[in-house]
């Protein structure tokens, strides 16, 4: 796989990441040193995992959170009107819009480089849910965690090929 292209594409959904948070009151911040190119979600109970197709690549994005990060980020987005309950289909709808308003920044990010095109958010909620990566050498995977301020944490996992 191209560097350049497996670069830009963690770095456009990434920063469209922390964009989106941040236009919508989280705080959120990436904490370099534990980023690794690995699986590493410790404490997941939600996910909302969107699929890309490019002329260069295809993958998996997914934004997997504790329950406080899922507190927090369902409070902030919905102004309040929300209260934050796994598993209930409107707070999931939250975490849902997220991944779609991040993808979507990163969409017009990647568009630049060639056609991208992306699936609708699956969402997924469970205690210790986790992501397996596949058994192939082709698949890079890159684990991304992000601090919020009221303690919680987010991951932003690639699994690109």
């Amino acid at each position: 796989m191209d560097p350049k292209f497996f670069s830009v594409v963690v770095n456009g959904f990434a920063g469209a990441l922390v964009s989106v948070c941040k236009s919508m009151g989280v705080d959120i911040t990436l904490d370099k040193a534990a980023i690794t190119s690995e699986v590493s979600v410790s404490g997941s109970r939600a996910a909302a995992l969107v699929g890309f197709v490019a002329s260069k690549a295809r993958g998996t994005v997914a934004i997997m959170v504790d329950e406080a990060s899922f507190n927090e980020i369902v409070s902030a987005m919905s102004g309040g009107a929300i209260t934050p309950k796994l598993g209930d289909a409107l707070s999931m709808s939250v975490l849902g819009e997220l991944a779609n308003m991040a993808s979507g920044q990163a969409f017009i990010k990647l568009n630049e480089m060639g056609s991208v095109d992306l699936t609708p958010p699956q969402l997924l909620v469970g205690e210790r849910i986790r992501s397996i990566p596949s058994a192939g050498d082709s698949t890079r995977y890159f684990t991304l965690p992000f601090r919020l301020k009221d303690g919680g944490t987010l991951y932003m996992v690639l699994a690109i090929s």
